[in-house]
């Protein structure tokens, strides 16, 4: 985490993960603004690579904060609204 993202994540964070990366539950994670939840969607990335992994965020300037984030870090990300809504973004390439 601190390689690719800069940060060290807390405990709850990398609880959150490992119940996210085992797979067998539904997980439910509640936290304050600025408290970090987003590196729980972001750390799995790291564990699967090559996996696509869908993240719904209430505003389109989160999405693309973090697909520009994402990016910076090397991960593929795109962030699709109704701006950016192509056929393209559906079709997936290995």
């Amino acid at each position: 985490m601190q390689e690719v993202f800069g940060v060290r994540p807390c405990l709850w964070q990398l609880k959150v993960v490992e119940a996210l990366l085992k797979g067998d539950k539904d997980i439910l994670c509640t936290a304050g603004t600025g408290m970090g939840k987003t590196l729980g969607f972001w750390m799995p990335l790291l564990f699967r690579p090559g996996s696509i992994q869908i993240v719904v965020t209430p505003l389109n300037m989160l999405g693309r904060q973090n697909a520009s984030s994402l990016a910076k870090a090397g991960i593929r990300a795109i962030a699709i609204n109704s701006e950016t809504v192509t056929t393209a973004n559906f079709a997936v390439s290995l």
